[in-house]
């Protein structure tokens, strides 16, 4: 098998607008057009985000993304401004400042800026 990327983040919400609302108002992430009951994209970059209900046989899972950003700091403090639960203040590492939030779910994202300006 050959894998060629990511084609999407898959997480589970308890409340699916809620979280919606979360990923659109708080992290400003623009929908991708599919849109429906039991499916809510997101785009992220070059990665799509899809949010779902705990669907039959599926217990929720914990799900940790790290969203690439200009200024963590910045991002931190619109998101903080924003109603976001912050997880963790910014940290720098040898490669990379971050930070962490937390989605309606308690999800951890991670908002972070690599030292040498690359994402993804």
């Amino acid at each position: 098998m050959e894998v060629k990327g990511v084609d999407f983040i898959w997480t589970i919400a308890s409340d699916v607008d809620e979280t919606a609302r979360f990923y659109r108002d708080v992290l400003g992430l623009p929908t991708t057009g599919i849109q429906d009951d039991d499916w809510r994209e997101f785009q992220a970059g070059a990665t799509t985000l899809a949010v779902t209900p705990a669907h039959v046989g599926l217990h929720p899972p914990r799900v940790l993304m790290a969203l690439a950003v200009d200024d963590v700091d910045a991002a931190l403090q619109e998101a903080r401004e924003a109603g976001a639960t912050v997880l963790h203040e910014t940290r720098d590492t040898p490669a990379c400042l971050n930070a962490m939030i937390a989605d309606p779910d308690g999800n951890p994202i991670w908002l972070h800026q690599r030292h040498d300006g690359t994402a993804g």
